[in-house]
């Protein structure tokens, strides 16, 4: 069976993690051994089994074990080449034990490769994501010190307004200049991290 050509079993009807519960039909129908075959090219665990057969209770149906877990067998051969380690831990997907003794060690090498790639991409998303929340945040107290220095010359504003306008500005004014602090020290995180990146990025792809 080609590793090309997957089809989602909630596309045909199957009760997936994520998917709705299954019908009467889909459990009378269903190809057992696809469905096994299936998820285990998803890298998901023969206990999977287990939501089948909750589901299919309701309708009276037990899936078809057997035939599941030999398709099963078959899918994770393909989920568990050494060549896709990499990918899957560079997705970010965890890992759930599903590959045979003969082929774990060097699925799970790979897979660690990977998955200290997505750590490190991760990182630096985050701190990136971080900056940007402190820049919009300064835009957002500067509209506001805008507003309030409109207002305070306003012919209808009373003195005690101005004088919380002017303790509200104090306050705005030292956050935006505990954000400019923060910046400045997510900046330098993220010199490092883009660094560290950098560097995994030229050794993953001296050992290709």
């Amino acid at each position: 069976m080609s590793a090309t050509r997957f089809l989602s079993p909630c596309a045909v009807g199957y009760a997936l993690a994520g998917c709705s519960g299954m019908s009467e039909q889909a459990c009378v129908t269903a190809d057992w051994r696809t469905v096994g075959f299936e998820d285990g090219t998803l890298g998901r665990s023969v206990g999977n089994i287990g939501s089948y057969r909750n589901a299919c209770a309701e309708h009276g149906v037990a899936p078809d074990l057997e035939s599941y877990r030999a398709g099963h067998a078959e899918g994770v051969q393909v989920y568990c080449r050494e060549s896709n380690g990499f990918a899957v831990g560079h997705s970010g997907a965890g890992y759930q034990a599903v590959c045979p003794a003969n082929l774990e060690a060097a699925f799970v090498r790979e897979y660690e490769a990977g998955r200290r790639l997505y750590e490190l991409e991760s990182a630096l998303r985050n701190v990136d994501s971080r900056i940007a929340s402190n820049y919009r945040a300064q835009e957002s107290i500067k509209q506001e010190l805008t507003s309030i220095a409109a207002a305070m010359i306003a012919t209808d504003t009373t003195a005690e307004q101005r004088v919380a306008m002017v303790t509200r500005s104090a306050d705005i004014g030292r956050r935006y200049g505990e954000l400019t602090t923060e910046i400045r020290e997510l900046e330098r995180e993220r010199a490092l991290a883009e660094r560290e990146l950098l560097d995994y990025r030229q050794a993953v792809a001296a050992t290709f």
